[in-house]
């Protein structure tokens, strides 16, 4: 079995996906051991055609190409589907992987077998320069998922561990319990690490640092997109909706329930914000897309500031939620 499936959901990152590919291939273990999963969603640069001339150079490459666009938590989950590692690393295409840091990876997997392996990372600034980010330092105990966050990440919010691409999950654990991306525009990957973390039984951390997360203004992660209706719905509603499953999993400790409940109404009650901002075409949206989630819109409603229902109030008239609308946005800057 291969130890390691390495899984990059690819849209539109032809001048980073080369990089990141060169770094996982480059590595101190054969290339026999580990495979890389790039799945394309539709992209309309040329990261397909960058991809494959790749796969001529490398055997342990797999393409995958989308017939239509399923958002990077489809991409992944597609990845997931192909994988035959024992171990899943979801890297972002346009960062990258440590030089020579698979064979220490490796050692820790074999000697810990956990659900969830956690280590630290780089931070490249705009600038080409690297931050060294230890999250974890010291020797760690191997605790259930809850267990782990309560004892060594309380002084954090969940949130703050949630990227995915500074862990390695198990492939049989993730299969086991079912544990998909959700097809959002926004935070997929953090409905992902939040349902992977409170399910786990054995996780832990290492101090060894394995990824270069580097900072570029224009990535898919970096921005929400936050005058467009279709992304706002998304990180806020569909968000807010899917962390709120979570707490049907299993029972929680009363902390971890507390932290998801903040993480709902704080989606809820500031992303949906931006619906003030928009362009009229983007609130006409907006507004028809309230009228697809109305169930979802009840189910959260609960959790709604008094000005957050009314921006969610898919039973208005549109030209009456457009003028509610207006007059919330004048508020808005008189306030300022």
């Amino acid at each position: 079995m291969l130890k390691l499936s390495f899984i990059l959901p690819c849209y539109n990152v032809a001048p980073y996906v080369g990089r990141c590919i060169e770094s996982i291939e480059h590595q101190d273990i054969p290339q026999s051991e580990y495979e890389v999963i790039c799945v394309d969603d539709c992209s309309t640069d040329e990261t397909v055609q960058i991809i494959k001339e790749y796969q001529a150079k490398y055997p342990n490459i797999q393409l995958i190409c989308h017939e239509v666009n399923k958002t990077a938590g489809g991409a992944r989950n597609t990845g997931m589907d192909a994988a035959k590692g024992e171990y899943l690393w979801f890297v972002d295409p346009d960062d990258a992987i440590v030089e020579n840091v698979l064979g220490d990876l490796s050692k820790q997997i074999e000697r810990l077998k956990v659900d969830i392996l956690f280590f630290n990372y780089n931070y490249i600034d705009e600038e080409g320069k690297a931050h060294a980010v230890r999250q974890f330092n010291g020797e760690y105990d191997i605790l259930n998922g809850q267990e782990f966050f309560l004892t060594y990440c309380k002084k954090k919010r969940l949130a703050e561990i949630t990227s995915i691409w500074h862990e390695v999950f198990s492939a049989t654990y993730i299969k086991e319990n079912k544990i998909r991306y959700p097809e959002i525009k926004s935070s997929q990957d953090v409905v992902f690490a939040w349902h992977a973390y409170l399910v786990a039984q054995r996780v832990t951390a290492v101090e060894l640092i394995a990824y270069d997360h580097i900072r570029r203004s224009a990535s898919t992660t970096g921005s929400k997109g936050k005058y467009k209706a279709i992304n706002a719905i998304s990180g806020s509603l569909l968000f807010a909706y899917e962390i709120l499953e979570l707490l049907q999993i299993k029972p929680l400790e009363k902390q971890l329930e507390s932290d998801i409940v903040f993480e709902v109404q704080d989606a809820i009650n500031n992303d949906s914000r931006i619906a003030l901002m928009m362009p009229f075409k983007e609130k006409r949206l907006f507004y028809c897309e309230l009228q697809k989630y109305k169930e979802k819109i009840d189910a959260v409603q609960q959790y709604m500031n008094r000005k957050t229902i009314k921006i969610f109030n898919y039973n208005l008239p549109y030209p009456i939620w457009q003028m509610a609308i207006f007059g919330y946005m004048c508020w808005d800057r008189l306030k300022r």
